[in-house]
């Protein structure tokens, strides 16, 4: 935060996230009040999330080829227009379920492109020997505002109607495009008139060629097909329990006090690429760990559920941030917008998945052998990641080495 470069960015963001939660709760609280339908709702969630499939790895190679701050802001007035259709014909009465998903889906398109490049750019207003602090910093605010933000939308959809919370997020994407216009990154990043591959298969190759990115592959999509889903099933869980609809509310957001417990664990001390891949089998241990206590909680033991809601929360946040740590530090700059895109389609496309798969194998075997069965296999694929990195040559580990 002694950056001022990064403290822009960083607020920036933090508003960002909570205009786009705002957005997220008075949108679907729309849908479901004018249809009546979960299905709807749904089709909107899909709206949302599906052009990240494909968009996130075209915005990494955008950003490979052009300059990525400039990128940024024209992606980001993008999102910016959407939003602000939205408030404008909610205002004038003329906001319709088709038209809500329009929009959202035009939204959803310069979103996905533009994951990728903001979340680098972060980092890139640091020396490289703090970004893993940066990356760990601007997850740590995503999680706070990803609380706050979809509260206050609550409110204020309550207070005064959905149009304000779409243009709150307008004004937020116009605010980030605004301050990346003033903000400098450091020498070492690409500052445009590359003539750098578009091609995403090529960084494909080469990225699946490096050990240390395989490693951090594997645990990404053990813990997002196998782990992050729990989130979404929550209400399995409480009715298995037997506790109300609002333990729900209480369990999720007790993954989410884990991970802001676990993020001042990510910084500076564990900072080398060996402690990188070593933070993230320790969080799938303990995600493994806290599946194992949901499995086996009794009839109302809303503590114990908790716990291993908070554990989860532990794991998502080692996990999530060593592996964008090691594609923001690690990765060579020719290839590293095209690999953060591809970590991002592995995160929306296994978690997608893995909703599926572990909703079927809970109505198959029922939620305490699914549960106990997964933590089984998350365990294992941390102890081959732990190995794996063990194996791994020295100079690999710590750049001091190869120095």
């Amino acid at each position: 935060m002694s950056f001022p470069q990064f403290r822009r960015v960083f607020f920036a963001r933090a508003i960002s996230s909570a205009g786009s939660y705002m957005q997220i709760v008075a949108a679907t609280w729309y849908v479901y009040s004018l249809t009546g339908s979960a299905t709807a709702v749904g089709v909107l969630s899909a709206l949302a999330l599906g052009p990240a499939i494909v968009g996130s790895p075209i915005g990494g190679a955008l950003m490979d080829r052009y300059d990525p701050r400039r990128l940024a802001i024209v992606l980001s007035v993008c999102q910016a227009v959407p939003a602000a259709l939205l408030a404008i014909l909610e205002v004038i009465g003329d906001l319709d379920v088709p038209t809500l998903y329009l929009l959202t889906f035009a939204g959803a398109i310069p979103f996905s492109l533009n994951q990728p490049v903001v979340t680098l750019i972060a980092p890139y207003t640091v020396p490289v020997e703090f970004r893993q602090t940066a990356v760990a910093r601007t997850s740590m605010v995503y999680n706070i505002t990803r609380l706050l933000g979809a509260v206050v939308g609550g409110f204020v959809v309550q207070a005064v109607g959905v149009g304000v919370a779409f243009a709150v997020n307008a004004l937020s994407y116009a605010a980030v495009a605004v301050v990346l216009s003033v903000t400098h990154l450091v020498s070492d990043v690409r500052r445009g008139g590359s003539k750098g591959s578009l091609n995403v298969l090529s960084g494909v190759r080469a990225g699946w060629g490096q050990q240390f990115l395989r490693l951090v592959a594997v645990g990404v999509m053990v813990f997002f097909t196998l782990v992050a889903p729990v989130e979404q099933l929550m209400p399995t869980v409480a009715q298995e329990h037997g506790m109300t609809a609002s333990a729900v509310g209480i369990l999720v957001g007790a993954i989410g006090v884990g991970a802001l417990l676990a993020n001042p664990l990510v910084g500076p001390r564990n900072s080398s690429p060996f402690h990188r891949r070593r933070l993230m089998a320790t969080g799938l241990l303990l995600a493994a760990v806290g599946m194992v206590l949901l499995a086996v909680t009794p009839q109302h033991g809303m503590l114990i559920d908790v716990g291993g809601a908070v554990l989860i929360g532990f794991g998502w946040e080692f996990v999530f941030v060593g592996g964008q740590s090691t594609v923001a530090v690690e990765v060579s700059p020719d290839i590293r917008g095209r690999i953060m895109g591809l970590f991002f389609v592995l995160v929306t496309a296994t978690t997608a998945l893995g909703a599926l798969l572990v909703g079927f194998l809970i109505t198959q075997w029922g939620l305490m052998p699914t549960f106990l069965t997964l933590a089984g296999v998350v365990t294992a694929a941390a102890v081959v990641l732990i190995v794996r990195n063990r194996l791994t040559p020295m100079i690999d580990r710590d750049p001091a080495v190869a120095s």
